[in-house]
């Protein structure tokens, strides 16, 4: 574990620096990220514009699961965007490439993504949650898990992106699959209520976005109890879990691997 936190770091540390030769283009990525981020907020703030609630949830409630869905995506936005490159290293054989590393290629492809646009997300994303929090006036120890939580949450969107991704092993390329991953955060945004009984189950139990802002949210927003301590603790389970699970199709369908580079 040790090696692979030190191979991380010196990777991070040359990602950082590679970004600061244009450092221009950095800042201009982060800010237009900001503006995008923005725009799809105030479809949020139109929204109530016309309507008081959306299935009893208040603005200022919807306004607390928007920023919790997006901090969460963002975090995967920053630290495992690189995974949705799979299909396009499996089409030009430049996967031989991390196969040739000592250490696991899927941790050598996630270390190598550093995406500048994610932190433009995050910051923004970040501030959304800090007013949502104090609009609510939620406060106490409770505070403490939300950035675990929402850490926990990024490995869904990152199993998500891998297992999807996986699937360039039998097709050689499904980029379009991959962009899944990015469209499913648009349905994270809203309270899972809103959706058919089918979709409900989709989110919940097959590509569970729920537990990656609604279900970690009640605890929040609709108090401690027995029901929602039991889904802060299954938002860490699942997470963790989900993430293994993609992790050991990947290692299975590497087994078929065979280069294609052309």
């Amino acid at each position: 574990m040790d090696r692979y936190l030190k191979t991380y770091r010196s990777i991070f540390k040359m990602n950082v620096k590679a970004l600061m030769i244009y450092e221009a283009d950095f800042i201009v990525g982060v800010i237009a990220m900001i503006f995008k981020t923005l725009i799809n907020f105030s479809i949020l703030l139109v929204l109530f514009n016309k309507i008081d609630n959306i299935r009893a949830w208040n603005f200022d409630e919807m306004l607390f699961l928007y920023g919790f869905s997006t901090t969460s995506f963002a975090l995967w936005h920053c630290f495992f965007i690189n995974t949705i490159t799979i299909p396009i290293y499996i089409k030009t054989g430049e996967l031989d490439r991390f196969l040739l590393m000592p250490q696991n290629p899927l941790f050598l492809i996630i270390s190598e993504g550093f995406d500048e646009d994610g932190w433009g997300e995050l910051l923004l994303a970040i501030v959304i949650s800090v007013i949502a929090i104090i609009r609510l006036e939620i406060s106490g120890a409770i505070l403490i898990l939300l950035p675990l939580l929402c850490f926990a949450s990024s490995f869904i969107y990152a199993g998500i992106s891998i297992f999807l991704s996986c699937f360039a092993f039998f097709t050689v390329e499904n980029t379009d699959l991959t962009d899944l991953t990015m469209n499913l955060n648009e349905f994270a945004k809203y309270p899972i209520d809103i959706y058919s009984k089918f979709l409900k189950i989709i989110f919940s139990f097959v590509l569970p976005i729920g537990f990656a802002s609604y279900f970690p949210s009640l605890i929040f927003l609709r108090g401690v109890n027995s029901f929602n301590i039991l889904m802060l603790i299954a938002t860490f389970i699942v997470s963790i879990g989900f993430f293994v699970i993609a992790f050991k199709f990947w290692m299975l369908c590497l087994k078929k691997y065979t280069s294609a580079g052309t």
